[in-house]
């Protein structure tokens, strides 16, 4: 949890007056982040990569099975792994005057901030935004830390007898980039099961009606030869292979939209916000709409 005191908090200007001042915050060391980075981006670029699978090889295709495997071994396990990683240097940062203390379950530091020379922002924002603190000994601080915001943070160390650079810091573009994302509201887990649970129904239900005409003859083709237990377990199977199909393509756009979001920050940092929200609106749009029109497509002669 990061904690900033309040006199900290008013230095945040109206621009960043919906922003957190306390937040999730991992303390790694430089190995376990570089661990922790690529893990999260080969269970990132494994879900398009898969998704080109999917349409490429269609002689033979991908079938379930090997569809579920590509997708634990690639995707989740990596994920999980990287997920394991952060909640093991899960840290409390306070900023207490002149003081940084960093105080995670082995770990407890107080650092001076006339200590601290400046603050380098994580070019590559891996695992998540991140920086790291220089030190006037000209080392820098074995722990980088990764704020999910670290606008306010960096404005609190910017506050009198703070860190000489700490505003700076904070118009970094991948600084921008990460205030403009955490402002966004993040969805809920319920958000997601409507999403990829629910929303599947919608190339589930056609596409397997279809299936049980072509192979059975109807509708209810195959209850009416094997029984409810066969036909729901086909229709479950169906089910599932389309929500990961969902996950899948969703995978592109949010993609394409943090890329974007990302590139907006570095070349039009004084408007991050607007082409955040102009992206989130689009990645929905692409994917609500895009199935559909695939479905429809799909039927097409």
């Amino acid at each position: 949890m990061l904690r900033t005191p309040r006199r900290g908090l008013t230095m945040v200007s109206n621009s960043v007056n919906q922003s957190r001042a306390d937040g999730q915050v991992h303390a790694y060391p430089r190995s376990w982040r570089v661990i922790a980075a690529a893990l999260f981006a080969v269970s990132r670029a494994s879900l398009p990569a898969i998704l080109v699978l999917v349409v490429v090889l269609t002689d033979p295709p991908i079938t379930p099975p090997i569809l579920f495997w590509l997708v634990t071994v690639f995707a989740l396990l990596p994920g999980l792994a990287a997920w394991l990683i952060e909640r093991a240097f899960v840290a409390d940062v306070e900023v207490r005057g002149v003081e940084l203390v960093l105080r995670r379950r082995d770990l407890r530091m107080e650092i001076p901030c006339t200590a601290i020379a400046g603050i380098s922002p994580w070019i590559v924002p891996l695992p998540g935004p991140g920086l790291s603190l220089r030190m006037r000994s000209g080392r820098r601080l074995r722990y980088g830390l990764q704020v999910a915001d670290p606008t306010p943070f960096l404005l609190a160390l910017a506050g009198p007898g703070g860190v000489d650079g700490a505003r700076l810091a904070a118009r970094h573009p991948n600084m921008v980039y990460a205030h403009a994302k955490q402002a966004c509201a993040r969805p809920l887990w319920y958000h997601r099961v409507g999403k990829f649970v629910v929303f599947a129904l919608v190339p589930t239900l056609p596409l397997f009606r279809v299936h049980q005409l072509i192979a059975y003859g109807g509708t209810f083709g195959e209850y009416y030869l094997y029984g409810p237990a066969a036909y729901l377990a086909t229709f479950a199977l169906h089910w599932l292979t389309l929500s990961i199909h969902l996950v899948l393509y969703a995978s592109v756009w949010r993609g394409l939209a943090e890329a974007v979001a990302l590139l907006a920050a570095w070349v039009a940092p004084a408007r991050p916000a607007q082409v955040r929200r102009v992206a989130e609106i689009a990645c929905q749009a692409g994917y609500y709409g895009g199935v559909p029109l695939f479905l429809v497509l799909r039927f097409l002669p």
